[in-house]
């Protein structure tokens, strides 16, 4: 055999070894990550616990929440570049317009970067916001512009959660959403 078909052969038992080693890790990455996002294994848990929340129109520096959050990687691979974010509206009936317009708008907006949870680890901490921290005074809305009249509540408070992370080697990114979560309303 010459030399050159020697050389072509070789290189193409390296790219099969090569091909077939990554498909292999990221078959395995993927069946990973799919057990970490197991609903039955409550491996993300957001909200872990009672959110503590003070929303209060006339004190708007005041506003303050806090919502506990656990996540447990149980995977093969690290998880990288967790990403929390957490955004709050509120529905209300907004008497400045002529017919008290039933308004949602997004009066807290904050996402934070978490690094990243070595496999077998936990991350158990809080997400929070005080104040200016998160809170768009802006849009919270003035007492006079609160229909207090509207049924069935004045304000309605709900929240967005979205988790994010890379997984197995950075190949995977997958995100988790929970939508329209009730925070709660008042009176």
């Amino acid at each position: 055999m010459r030399p050159s078909r020697i050389f072509r052969w070789i290189v193409r038992i390296f790219l099969l070894v090569f091909t077939l080693s990554l498909s292999g890790v990221s078959l395995l990455g993927g069946f990973s990550a799919v057990t970490i996002l197991d609903p039955d294994s409550y491996n993300v848990n957001i909200p872990d616990g009672t959110i503590i929340v003070n929303f209060d129109i006339n004190n708007k520096p005041a506003n303050s929440i806090s919502v506990p959050f656990n996540i447990t990687n149980v995977g093969v691979y690290d998880l990288d570049e967790i990403t929390l974010s957490f955004q709050i509206g509120v529905i209300f009936g907004n008497a400045s317009t002529p017919t008290n317009e039933t308004t949602n708008i997004r009066i807290f907006d904050k996402t934070v970067n978490y690094g990243t949870v070595p496999h077998g680890q936990v991350l158990k901490d809080t997400f929070s916001g005080l104040g200016s921290d998160g809170f768009i005074f802006l849009n919270i809305p003035d007492p006079a512009e609160v229909d207090y009249t509207r049924t069935p509540y004045a304000l309605e408070f709900h929240a967005n959660f979205t988790f994010s992370a890379m997984y197995s080697l950075q190949l995977y990114k997958f995100t988790v959403n929970l939508l329209n979560y009730s925070l709660g309303h008042y009176p």
